[in-house]
């Protein structure tokens, strides 16, 4: 059932080009309502203990009487006490949760409401005194399902029993498409070498019969000169074949009428052609080869965790090799400049398909460009202070969010280049009197963790607020009173359950959303954490802290250090007074690491153990501190924020 989101956006995109409006606001208010979650598990779970984690008891009965009328009324009858036993697991994790969080009406009501029910069942016999036993935690009827062990093993459970209904149940055609393409290409690969086998056996006879006859082999006759292009298409893509067939086919289709080279990057003219953006060369090309588990643009794709290896001692060992050249280095495709911003750029962002840049300055102009064919402004945004925080709504990127000095949050439609919320002082006492240190947006909800810091509270806090409605739905702590501590920087796992945020006290806190609590933390740098990124299969997160250090910690094993390196050429970070945003990025193989440098981005090979500087990108007067990296069409692009003029330069550089 992994497919079943995609399709949808399929049939959506299907009745946009038919032009069966209609059709498709009703499929969106439906799937709006959706209590299947697109036979998405790990939300129909969530769903359920956001239920729990709310008292919600109404609303976890009715998902769970969709579930069965849905799905557990088909099963086999053997499978019925199997689902009783989950279903009266969820009913007293409810409970659990009510007792813990101090709910004591809550359980009568549940009593009150379900005992007509259960009173019948053996296992809830003794269930029905809980309201009265005093620290049931303690009591040895109640003591076990009060346990972390218990809770998370319930959930697990329950994952992985709907994981196996959906696995078992039959699925339209429309879904099984992929699998039939797999088939077919196996086929094709198949077909492939067969006759090649064939090819390889008939030149073998031929050149048996010339060796024992001596007879000339007849040559294929040539066909004329003048024959039409189909037959140059048949010629050039005979011994060609699948992959590569379509790639050559594609690469026709795109050339007909062209009579320019362009550069494999969305048409833009080779580095060559004279443009308005200014264009400067680039000291290195980096080899792309090697591989490393690093952190992808995007991350929000659903991956279990692999064993960690073997712990070694943390590494604080310069860059290896600094000076280091590449054996067989190769011309960038172009380096150009966007220089619309009059002020400090301290930051600048791809969404999520390469395609458009925000990026903004300490004067509060938020700027919305695109890099082809050339540096283009496509909109123009004005606030009265500084831009504290900047992110891509990542389940649209038709949208991002901004946070000024001011306290102010806002909303931005970039396809209708307007803003269409702001929150600030309606948002009650949330944000007053608050200073905004970041902002980051969840990978599958419409939420976004807000970090502030609070003076009057001797601490900070964090913030989720639902995009949609701008209401808080909750709040967590740092529980730092003492050397006020306060989240300069977060991201979420790829099931947006758990926040991973770098602190002002150089320690990395994790926490999960679902009970709004810290589970893990262990201090990752002397002075503050400026950037986080996790790793692609989120078993590992890489730092970036004030001592210039960027380190490599497990997840898995609470901290342990996998390796850690003193950046060069890296301008000064203690006591930074300008917010600044991303300052490093990784390409999508995950092999190499773009950092902020003192006069443009730096590019690192990320090694089993440390880092190897590949390529200085250069083209700035003063130091850089907004960096960010983009992959498409075969091209990787770069793009780097000054400090000093606000320029922005955009390096693209060809991959293999």
């Amino acid at each position: 059932m992994s497919h079943i989101q995609y399709v949808d956006e399929l049939i959506r995109e299907y009745l946009l080009y038919r032009g069966f409006s209609g059709t498709v606001k009703m499929f969106d208010s439906e799937l709006k309502v959706d209590k299947d979650k697109s036979f998405r598990v790990d939300k129909i779970v969530d769903q359920l203990t956001q239920h729990i984690y709310a008292y919600d008891l109404t609303s976890l009965r009715e998902l769970w009487s969709h579930l069965d009328q849905r799905m557990f009324s088909k099963l086999e009858h053997n499978f019925i006490p199997a689902v009783r036993k989950l279903e009266n697991a969820v009913l007293k994790f409810y409970l659990i949760n009510a007792v813990l969080s101090g709910k004591p009406d809550k359980v009568t009501e549940f009593f009150a409401r379900v005992t007509p029910e259960l009173i019948g069942q053996p296992e809830w016999k003794e269930w029905f005194i809980l309201p009265w036993v005093k620290n049931p935690e303690e009591n040895p009827i109640f003591q076990m399902h009060f346990t972390r062990h218990w809770q998370d093993t319930l959930l697990v459970s329950l994952h992985n029993f709907l994981a196996t209904i959906f696995q078992c149940m039959p699925q339209p055609m429309l879904v099984s498409f992929e699998e039939d393409a797999l088939k077919m290409k196996k086929l094709q690969e198949e077909n492939e070498i067969l006759r090649m086998r064939v090819s390889t056996l008939l030149e073998n006879a031929r050149n048996n019969v010339n060796t024992v006859t001596d007879l000339p082999v007849p040559e294929v006759p040539q066909p004329p000169e003048l024959m039409d292009d189909f037959y140059v298409i048949a010629l050039e893509t005979g011994s060609i074949s699948g992959e590569s067939q379509v790639k050559t086919l594609k690469n026709l289709i795109r050339n007909i009428g062209s009579g320019l080279p362009t550069s494999p990057i969305l048409g833009r003219k080779a580095s060559h052609q004279t443009s308005t953006g200014s264009r400067t060369s680039v000291k290195q090309r980096p080899s792309w080869s090697g591989s490393a588990r690093v952190p992808s643009v995007d991350g929000g794709t659903n991956k279990s965790l692999t064993p960690e290896p073997p712990p070694r001692p943390p590494r604080d060992s310069s860059v290896d090799n600094p000076d280091r050249k590449l054996k067989n280095p190769q011309p960038i495709s172009c380096q150009e400049e966007y220089g619309e911003h009059r002020a400090p750029v301290c930051h600048c962002r791809f969404n999520t398909s390469g395609s458009t840049v925000v990026s903004a300055d300490i004067d509060g102009v938020v700027k919305l460009w695109t890099i082809t064919p050339t540096p283009k402004t496509l909109a123009t945004f004005f606030s009265k202070s500084s831009i504290m925080a900047l992110d891509w709504v990542t389940k649209n990127e038709r949208y991002f969010i901004s946070a000024n000095k001011q306290g102010l949050v806002r909303l931005y439609d970039t396809r209708d280049n307007r803003m269409m919320w702001e929150m600030g002082a309606d948002a009650g006492s949330f944000l007053k009197d608050s200073r905004i240190m970041t902002i980051c947006c969840s990978p599958v909800e419409s939420t976004f963790i807000c970090s502030v810091a609070l003076p009057s509270q001797g601490g900070g806090k964090l913030f989720l607020f639902d995009i949609k409605t701008k209401k808080l739905e909750r709040t967590l702590s740092l529980d730092s009173a003492q050397n006020f501590a306060m989240a300069t920087c977060c991201t979420f796992n790829h099931n947006g359950q758990l926040l991973v945020t770098g602190c002002s006290d150089g320690v990395v806190r994790i926490f999960d959303l679902r009970r709004s609590d810290c589970i893990d933390s262990w201090t990752a740098h002397h002075g503050e954490t400026l950037a986080i990124q996790l790793t692609s299969d989120f078993t590992s997160c890489y730092t970036l802290g004030q001592d210039s250090k960027l380190c490599q910690r497990s997840l898995n094993q609470s901290g342990q250090a996998l390796w850690e390196a003193q950046l060069q050429d890296c301008p000064p970070l203690q006591n930074m007074t300008t917010p600044y945003g991303q300052l490093f990025a990784f390409d999508s193989p995950g092999s190499h690491v773009l950092t902020c440098g003192l006069s443009g981005g730096n590019i690192y090979q990320i090694s089993g153990s440390g880092l190897n500087r590949m390529l200085e990108l250069g083209g700035h007067r003063s130091a850089t501190f907004a960096v960010d990296w983009a992959i498409a069409n075969q091209c990787a692009t770069c793009i780097t924020g000054s400090s000093g003029d606000g320029k922005i330069k955009v390096s693209t550089l060809l991959t293999p």
